[in-house]
Formats: C-alpha cells, sequence, structure tokens
C-alpha cells in the first residue's frame, strides 16, 4: 500500500525580504514582479511558495494597453501578518483602473532608502489625520503619500494626464498645509 504524501509548508518562516515585500503591498497596494526580485532580492521560487501558501496572489495586467506584467497583492493571510508583526492596520488598496498609477507609486516606495519606506504613509491615513487634525475643513483632495528624508517630510503625488492645473495646484497646497517641503510630482 502507498504511503500518502504530508503536505509540507514550503514557508516556515516569513524572512526579512518576505516581510518587505507584504509591507510594501500594504503600503502601496500593489507590487510589481521586477521589484520583487531586482529590488527586494525575492526569487522566482520564493514568490511562488509565498503565493503558494496563501500570502500573496498574483495577476497579469495590461500596462498602456499592449504590455503584460505580473503584479503581486496581499492575500488575506498576508494582511494578517502584516498586522500581527507591524503598525500597519489599513492596507492601501489598489485600482486596476489606475493601475500604472498604483505602479508607478510603488516603484517610487521601492527606490526609496529602507529608513525612508519606514515613514511612508498613504494617502487613505493621510485623509484619516487631516479629518481628525481638522474636523470642521473640507478636504478637496489629498496628496498621493509622504515621506520623511532628513528630518523634512517630502510628498508624493503620481500625475495623471487627467490632471487640470488646478488640481495639481491644489495638490500643492494640501501638501503644504500637511507640512510637506517638497513635493515630488511624477507622471504616471
Amino acid at each position: 500500500m502507498a504511503r500518502s504524501k504530508k503536505t509540507e509548508s514550503s514557508i516556515k518562516c516569513i524572512t526579512s525580504k518576505d516581510f518587505e515585500l507584504l509591507k510594501g503591498i500594504a503600503k502601496t497596494g500593489v507590487t510589481s514582479h521586477f521589484d520583487s526580485i531586482n529590488v527586494i532580492g525575492l526569487s522566482e521560487k520564493r514568490l511562488k511558495n509565498l503565493e503558494k501558501e496563501s500570502y500573496i496572489s498574483s495577476k497579469g495586467v495590461v500596462i498602456g494597453g499592449k504590455d503584460t506584467i505580473k503584479v503581486y497583492y496581499l492575500s488575506n493571510k498576508g494582511k494578517e501578518h502584516v498586522k500581527h508583526n507591524s503598525n500597519i492596520d489599513k492596507f492601501y488598496r489598489s485600482n486596476e483602473r489606475q493601475i500604472q498609477h498604483d505602479l508607478k507609486l510603488s516603484s517610487i516606495y521601492y527606490s526609496l532608502e529602507k529608513e525612508q519606506r519606514n515613514t511612508w504613509t498613504n494617502e487613505n491615513d493621510l485623509i484619516d489625520k487631516y479629518k481628525l487634525d481638522n474636523p470642521d475643513k473640507e478636504l478637496k483632495t489629498m496628496v498621493d503619500a509622504t515621506f520623511s528624508m532628513n528630518g523634512v517630510t517630502v510628498a508624493v503625488e503620481v500625475i495623471t494626464r487627467n490632471y487640470s492645473k488646478e488640481q495639481i495646484q491644489d495638490k500643492y497646497n494640501v501638501a503644504n498645509e500637511i507640512g510637506c517641503k517638497e513635493l515630488i510630482k511624477i507622471e504616471a
């Protein structure tokens, strides 16, 4: 009689590189396969195992109407791990209708030094803080994210071709209002 093979977990523990990926997705909503391999330093096998163990999920998305790239999102198990092992409790939700925007935002995040990444605050958290600090004030818009560099708060805004000059000026105004000394404006 043949013995049944025990299914053994392919992930025994989450490594620092694994956690860097999970945190990055939590903060930006999505991470490209390119950044997972070339910036974080994860192997193809490790990414497959993280997916197999339901920490992440992958999907092919079309960029610019022609190129398909592989991206990673957090699965519920990945979200739980991040919640239990960091101070992140709210997750940035990527939107496939604006995937180029979200991938650009993710790319900016991964271009930062690790210390700067640790100070990254996404748009949802910025809105919550603004409303808490200014309960009687109407908020028209918010920047995509902020981070600290050498004690200076820097705003990040990914601009699409749909933005009017007035909307861009509103982004500069709110960045100034929340204490940002610089604004990085990138086109999606």
